[in-house]
Parts: C-alpha cells; structure tokens; sequence
C-alpha cells in the first residue's frame, strides 16, 4: 500500500459519452490533481489543454523563483540602454556587435506597439526619453496607446522566463553566425527511373 498508494472512493462515471474510472480523495491535503477539459470541438479543447499547462508550469516557474520584473517591455529598453552605454565604451569593431545586441532586445516594446495600432518609432523615443530619465518601469500601454509605469499597472514579467527566453535567443544567433558555408544536397546522376520515363524516353532506351 505505500509503494500502490490509496485512495478513498473509486467509482465509474460518465463524463459526457465517455465512462471514467474514478480515482478520489476525500483529503484536502491531496498532491494529485486531475482536471477533466471539456469542449465543444477538439481546436477548443487543444487550447484549453494549453492553458491549462501554461498555468502550471507559470506556477512551477514561481514556486522555484519569485522574482519579476517590469513588463510592457521596460525591462528590455532598461537592459538595451545599459548594454548601448557599454557597446560606446567597447574598443574596436567589438562595439558594434554589443550595440546590435541592444538594438535587438528593443524588438519586444516595438512589436507591442506595432500590434496595438501605434507608431514603434514614436513609442521607442518616448520610452527611451522616459528611461533616460530615471524612469526604469516605463512600458508600452497597448490600451491607452501611450506609456505607463508597468508596475503601477501590475504588468510583469517572470524574471527566469525572461532570461532563458534572451539566453536561447542569443545561442541560435551565435550558432547561425558560426555557419560560414552552405552544402546544398542534390539529387544525384545517372538515368532516371523506370517509373519515370516518359514514352518518347521509353522509346529511345535500348
């Protein structure tokens, strides 16, 4: 029984047209869950199913560490204009490459405000202004069409989702730029098939 486990009720149910066997715990304290989804179509289902595994793995990313950042993209405007003052300070052709790398993390707050209706161009000056004026929390507010502090709003963004999300990002760019030669394969010579042989080559073919 330790090793199998216990449960206090099991029973069969039916659950739309489909017999269950039920496994239950009259206990509170349960570790084992089971959510039962249901739809109309298998497409709503599917996204249900997805939610339903976004939420907990949002909350397993939570409970391993706490920490958030500001979202609405402050958060990468603040680390593009840290990582721009450190590409000015770079000796040689290495500063361009640092400060590509912070044009690329500002992709974020201009998609936001491209998706929202609103000019990136104008939306990236007025955050980066806000940012240079000791504004670190200033973020795109795609309901308002403006800026806003994202922490007054309680727009955030998980800190370790973040770095792994610009941590994969920043190895496939690596492994993509190490790629100086392309082997395309062809197909190789020689007569083609029989199968297909048209009839004026069928008729030529000794």
């Amino acid at each position: 029984i330790d090793e199998i486990g216990k449960c206090d009720v099991v029973n069969v149910e039916e659950i739309g047209s489909t017999k269950c066997i039920i496994f239950k715990q009259e206990q509170e304290g349960s570790r084992v869950a089971t959510i039962v989804v249901r739809g109309s179509t298998t497409n709503v289902q599917e996204d249900v199913e997805r939610c339903v595994d976004d939420a907990v793995h949002n909350y397993r990313g939570m409970s391993r560490d706490p920490r958030f950042v500001a979202g609405a993209g402050a958060s990468e405007i603040e680390v593009a204009r840290f990582v721009d003052k450190m590409g000015e300070k770079a000796p040689g052709l290495d500063q361009y490459a640092i400060r590509k790398f912070a044009e690329a993390l500002q992709i974020i707050p201009r998609v936001l405000a491209q998706n929202s209706g609103q000019d990136p161009g104008v939306m990236l000056s007025n955050l980066i202004a806000a940012h240079e004026g000791n504004n670190p929390y200033i973020g795109v507010d795609i309901d308002e069409g403006t800026i806003c502090n994202a922490m007054d709003k309680q727009i955030v963004d998980h800190l370790a989702t973040k770095m792994n999300a610009i941590t994969l990002a920043t190895e496939a760019a690596c492994t993509v730029l190490r790629v100086d030669q392309l082997i395309m394969a062809k197909a190789a010579g020689g007569p083609k098939p029989r199968d297909m042989m048209g009839p004026d080559d069928a008729d030529e073919a000794p």
